[in-house]
Protein backbone atom coordinates (compact mmCIF):
# COMPACT_ATOMS: atom_id res chain seq x y z
CA UNK A 1 0.00 0.00 0.00
CA UNK A 2 2.90 2.04 0.80
CA UNK A 3 5.00 1.92 -2.41
CA UNK A 4 1.30 2.36 -4.35
CA UNK A 5 1.02 5.92 -2.37
CA UNK A 6 4.62 6.72 -3.31
CA UNK A 7 4.33 6.20 -6.81
CA UNK A 8 0.69 8.17 -7.25
CA UNK A 9 2.72 10.91 -5.38
CA UNK A 10 5.46 10.32 -7.40
CA UNK A 11 3.33 10.47 -10.79
CA UNK A 12 1.43 13.71 -9.86
CA UNK A 13 4.27 15.39 -9.54
CA UNK A 14 5.55 14.51 -12.86
CA UNK A 15 2.10 15.42 -14.25
CA UNK A 16 1.64 18.66 -12.59
CA UNK A 17 5.19 19.84 -14.02
CA UNK A 18 4.45 18.49 -17.33
CA UNK A 19 1.08 20.85 -17.59
CA UNK A 20 2.78 23.86 -16.22
CA UNK A 21 5.40 23.68 -18.90
CA UNK A 22 2.36 23.00 -21.54
CA UNK A 23 0.77 26.17 -19.93
CA UNK A 24 4.23 27.78 -19.88
CA UNK A 25 4.70 27.71 -23.44
CA UNK A 26 1.57 29.46 -24.55
CA UNK A 27 1.23 33.04 -25.51
CA UNK A 28 0.32 35.28 -22.80
CA UNK A 29 -0.33 38.33 -24.37
CA UNK A 30 -0.42 38.77 -28.46
CA UNK A 31 -0.02 42.12 -29.68
CA UNK A 32 -0.92 42.44 -33.89
CA UNK A 33 -0.13 44.55 -36.95
CA UNK A 34 -3.69 45.10 -37.83
CA UNK A 35 -7.04 45.39 -36.44
CA UNK A 36 -9.22 42.54 -35.59
CA UNK A 37 -5.88 40.39 -34.76
CA UNK A 38 -4.96 40.62 -38.27
CA UNK A 39 -1.61 40.59 -39.51
CA UNK A 40 1.88 40.24 -38.44
CA UNK A 41 1.62 39.02 -34.41
CA UNK A 42 4.21 39.71 -31.70
CA UNK A 43 3.67 37.00 -29.17
CA UNK A 44 4.91 37.88 -25.28
CA UNK A 45 5.45 34.89 -22.32
CA UNK A 46 4.21 35.68 -18.78
CA UNK A 47 6.94 38.58 -17.52
CA UNK A 48 8.18 39.30 -21.15
CA UNK A 49 8.60 42.80 -21.95
CA UNK A 50 9.45 44.46 -25.52
CA UNK A 51 11.41 47.70 -26.45
CA UNK A 52 10.80 49.15 -30.01
CA UNK A 53 13.02 51.83 -31.22
CA UNK A 54 12.15 54.27 -33.64
CA UNK A 55 12.96 52.82 -36.75
CA UNK A 56 12.42 49.12 -35.96
CA UNK A 57 9.30 47.86 -37.47
CA UNK A 58 6.91 47.11 -34.54
CA UNK A 59 6.97 50.75 -33.03
CA UNK A 60 3.79 52.24 -33.26
CA UNK A 61 2.22 49.77 -35.40
CA UNK A 62 0.10 48.15 -33.02
CA UNK A 63 -3.70 47.71 -33.60
CA UNK A 64 -5.57 44.79 -31.51
CA UNK A 65 -4.37 42.89 -28.69
CA UNK A 66 -5.23 39.98 -27.31
CA UNK A 67 -4.72 39.36 -23.33
CA UNK A 68 -5.12 35.27 -21.83
CA UNK A 69 -7.49 35.53 -18.78
CA UNK A 70 -5.78 36.36 -15.66
CA UNK A 71 -3.11 38.15 -17.09
CA UNK A 72 -2.16 42.40 -18.11
CA UNK A 73 -0.33 44.02 -20.68
CA UNK A 74 1.15 47.15 -19.81
CA UNK A 75 1.65 49.08 -22.82
CA UNK A 76 3.64 52.84 -23.30
CA UNK A 77 3.62 55.65 -25.75
CA UNK A 78 7.21 55.50 -25.40
CA UNK A 79 10.06 53.31 -25.59
CA UNK A 80 12.17 52.11 -22.34
CA UNK A 81 8.35 51.80 -21.02
CA UNK A 82 8.35 55.89 -21.13
CA UNK A 83 5.28 58.20 -21.50
CA UNK A 84 1.83 57.31 -20.95
CA UNK A 85 0.32 53.73 -20.30
CA UNK A 86 -2.76 51.81 -20.22
CA UNK A 87 -3.32 47.91 -18.83
CA UNK A 88 -5.32 45.86 -20.80
CA UNK A 89 -6.68 43.07 -19.19
CA UNK A 90 -9.09 41.55 -22.44
CA UNK A 91 -9.31 41.35 -25.83
CA UNK A 92 -9.10 44.62 -27.88
CA UNK A 93 -10.25 43.85 -31.48
CA UNK A 94 -9.56 47.48 -32.80
CA UNK A 95 -7.49 50.22 -31.45
CA UNK A 96 -8.91 52.30 -34.32
CA UNK A 97 -11.05 55.17 -32.45
CA UNK A 98 -8.53 55.19 -29.50
CA UNK A 99 -5.43 57.72 -28.80
CA UNK A 100 -3.45 54.03 -28.88
CA UNK A 101 -3.53 52.83 -32.63
CA UNK A 102 -0.26 52.83 -33.92
CA UNK A 103 0.81 54.43 -30.64
CA UNK A 104 2.46 51.78 -28.56
CA UNK A 105 6.67 51.88 -28.30
CA UNK A 106 6.77 49.30 -25.40
CA UNK A 107 4.91 46.67 -23.10
CA UNK A 108 5.39 44.19 -20.58
CA UNK A 109 2.79 41.17 -20.16
CA UNK A 110 2.61 39.99 -16.53
CA UNK A 111 0.16 37.41 -15.18
CA UNK A 112 -1.20 36.32 -11.77
CA UNK A 113 -1.97 32.36 -12.79
CA UNK A 114 1.99 32.13 -13.91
Amino acid sequence: MRRLAILTAVASMLYADGASAQYDDQAACIMFENGNFRGRSIALGADDSVNFRGHEFWNDRVSSVIVRRGCTLVAYEDSRRGGRSIEIRRRVRDFGGSDWNDRISSAECYCDQY
